[in-house]
C-alpha cells in the first residue's frame, strides 16, 4: 500500500481560467484525502527545464505526489516529472500509435500513470503500453452537489457553452427560424490569441458580458433549460483529437446545473462509462433534434435521477477510488 502525501499544483503562478477546473479538483482531493499542496516551480513550464529527468524530486523529496497533466501531447521531451514519486493524471489524450514510445519514455519511472479517458486507457492496453496505467475518470467538484430538491430559475431555453459542434449549431439556427419564442445564448470570441475575451449574447441581442470565471460560467448554465453537448472528435477532420472522443467535464456540469442535454457522440468505452445514452441518444438528424428540443422545453429534468447519477462522479468519489487504487500498489 502506498499513501499519497501531496498534490503538485500550478496555482501559485499559473492564473489562467483554463486551470480553474483543475484547481477545483485539487481542492476537493486535498480535503477528501487529507493531503497538502506542493508549490510547483514556475520554471517548470520552460521547454528546456522539462527535459531534465527527475528534477521534480527537489520539490517532492521522495514523497508520493499527484500531478495533473493537461495534455499528453506535450512534445518530445517531458522528463522532469519522470520519477518514482510522481503520479501523473493525464487529462487530454489524443496521441497516435507512433507517439506511444515517446509517451512511455516520458513516464517510465512513475509508480502509476492515471488515464482519465476510458477510451484512451483501452487504446493504451490494446497497444500493450509498458506503463503501470489505471483508468481514473474526470469528475465534478463536490461544491456543485445537487439533491432531488435542488431547483434553478431557468431564464433561457438553451445555452451554447464553449466550443460548439457545427452540426448541432446548424440545428439550433434552423429551429430558431420556425420557433420565434425560442431563446438561446451563444458565445462570440473577441480579440487575438492570447488576449481573447468570451462574450455571450442572447438570441434577442442582449450582451451578457465577458463570461470568464467559473462562478459566472456555472451561473449561466444554471439559467438554461437545455445545453448542447458533443464529444470533441465527432464531426471533425480528426486533426485536433486524432479520432478520440473523450467525455469532457462539461457533460457533468450540465447535469449539475439541471439542464436537459442535446448531444452528438459516438459509442465508445468513455461514453458508455458516463452513460450518455441515459440522458440523450446521439442526435443524427434535424427531425430528432426538433423533437428532443420540443420535449426539453416543455418538461423539467428529473433532479432525483440527476443527483443519484452524480454521486458516482463527484471528486470525493474519485478520491475514494484513488485510495483503492493505491492500496493495490506494491
Amino acid at each position: 500500500m502506498k499513501k499519497l502525501q501531496h498534490i503538485l499544483t500550478d496555482r501559485y503562478f499559473e492564473g489562467t481560467v483554463s486551470n480553474d477546473l483543475v484547481y477545483e479538483w485539487e481542492d476537493q482531493l486535498s480535503q477528501s484525502l487529507g493531503v497538502s499542496f506542493l508549490k510547483n516551480w514556475s520554471h517548470s513550464q520552460n521547454k528546456y527545464i522539462r527535459r531534465i529527468p527527475g528534477l521534480s524530486n527537489f520539490i517532492t523529496k521522495g514523497q508520493l505526489t499527484l500531478s495533473f497533466v493537461m495534455n499528453a501531447n506535450f512534445g518530445r521531451f517531458y522528463q522532469w516529472k519522470n520519477t518514482n514519486d510522481i503520479i501523473p493524471v493525464i487529462i487530454d489524450f489524443f496521441l497516435k500509435k507512433e507517439d506511444l514510445p515517446r509517451f512511455r519514455n516520458n513516464f517510465k519511472h512513475c509508480p502509476l500513470v492515471l488515464i482519465s479517458s476510458k477510451e484512451a486507457y483501452d487504446f493504451l492496453i490494446d497497444n500493450h503500453i509498458d506503463l503501470p496505467i489505471h483508468h481514473w475518470a474526470l469528475s465534478i467538484a463536490d461544491k456543485y452537489k445537487i439533491s432531488k430538491d435542488t431547483r434553478f430559475d431557468k431564464k433561457y431555453d438553451l445555452v451554447m457553452m464553449g466550443r460548439q459542434n457545427d452540426v448541432l449549431s446548424d440545428f439550433v439556427k434552423k429551429y430558431a427560424e420556425t420557433h420565434p419564442d425560442f431563446t438561446y445564448v451563444y458565445r462570440v470570441i473577441k480579440g487575438e490569441p492570447g488576449h481573447r475575451s468570451f462574450f455571450y449574447y442572447t438570441s434577442d441581442g442582449e450582451n451578457l458580458g465577458d463570461i470568464v470565471g467559473r462562478d459566472q460560467y456555472i451561473a449561466l448554465m444554471r439559467q438554461s433549460r437545455c445545453g448542447l453537448y458533443a464529444t470533441p472528435g465527432i464531426d471533425t477532420d480528426g486533426t485536433r483529437t486524432n479520432g478520440f472522443n473523450q467525455v469532457t467535464p462539461r457533460f457533468l456540469e450540465y447535469i449539475a446545473s439541471g439542464c436537459h442535454i442535446l448531444a452528438r457522440y459516438p459509442k465508445n468505452s468513455d461514453t458508455e462509462y458516463f452513460e450518455l445514452d441515459r440522458f440523450c441518444h446521439s442526435i443524427n438528424s434535424y427531425e430528432e433534434f426538433e423533437s428532443r428540443m420540443d420535449y426539453c422545453r416543455s418538461h423539467n429534468v428529473d433532479m432525483d435521477t440527476y443527483s443519484k447519477y452524480l454521486e458516482k462522479h463527484y471528486t470525493s468519489a474519485r478520491a475514494k477510488e484513488l485510495t483503492e487504487i493505491l492500496n493495490n500498489i506494491k
